[in-house]
């Protein structure tokens, strides 16, 4: 593992945090092309940026309180540890939520339509990327107990672990490339790819979760796999909802 990637005129730059933020950079990059393929205005688009952004620091934070407990508390509601380089901002579930509600309150705010699947590839490339991070550092421990041949050792333990973040990683860029592919279709209304994009990764969220080290809430299951299954179940209902035809009745 290597949590201290390089040093920088004596300044450590940590992989969880280098990873982080070039993972952010590449989802604004991405974000950026999208809109302005899709010519959508900037004075719409930044402001939904920004709230988006808001929204999933706030999510990725406070989401820990159910993740983790209350005793992680007092790290959640310091917010100043935003700024420390050593660790992250919290749960990526928590931030994609987040980033959803605060990206889709502002949208109404202004009035507009739906600028929102320009973030369904961005987030997809912007995961894939900071999941390096993540897996560089080890957090959480990476994953549980392992004999495939493609565990990894990591520090305290003398037995290989999944590389849970590298599962991640790869999916994400998967989820990537099906996701530039789905954006043309016709049939996808508005914010339908980034329903499909949430929705596909919880899908493997939750299972990936059996291999991570994450607390177990109740059910045998963690809480991010509560949080999975209540987002596929939603957008499941979503589209149910949207595509069930109209009976009409004559007098």
């Amino acid at each position: 593992m290597r949590p201290v990637l390089f040093e920088l005129g004596g300044v450590r730059i940590y992989s969880h945090g280098f990873f982080l933020v070039l993972g952010l950079l590449a989802c604004l990059a991405i974000l950026v092309y999208e809109a302005r393929r899709r010519r959508w205005p900037a004075d719409e688009v930044v402001p939904i940026t920004l709230a988006a952004f808001v929204g999933g620091v706030l999510g990725a934070r406070l989401s820990m309180l159910l993740f983790a407990g209350w005793d992680v508390a007092p790290v959640v509601f310091d917010y100043f540890a935003l700024f420390d380089p050593s660790i992250g901002p919290g749960s990526i579930l928590g931030g994609i939520a987040g980033a959803y509600a605060g990206g889709y309150l502002a949208s109404r705010s202004l009035g507009v339509g739906c600028t929102c699947d320009a973030f369904a590839p961005a987030m997809a490339l912007g995961m894939a990327v900071g999941r390096i991070g993540d897996f560089l550092s080890a957090e959480d421990g990476l994953g549980k107990e392992t004999t495939l041949p493609w565990g990894v050792p990591v520090p305290g333990v003398d037995y290989l672990v999944h590389p849970a973040p590298l599962y991640d990683a790869a999916f994400n860029l998967t989820w990537f490339g099906v996701l530039l592919a789905l954006r043309g279709r016709s049939s996808l209304r508005d914010g339908d790819l980034l329903k499909i994009g949430l929705a596909g990764y919880a899908f493997f969220r939750f299972f990936v979760e059996f291999v991570r080290n994450n607390y177990v809430l109740a059910l045998g299951l963690t809480g991010q796999q509560f949080v999975c299954v209540g987002i596929v179940v939603a957008i499941a209902l979503y589209f149910a909802r949207r595509n069930r035809p109209t009976v009409r009745f004559a007098l």
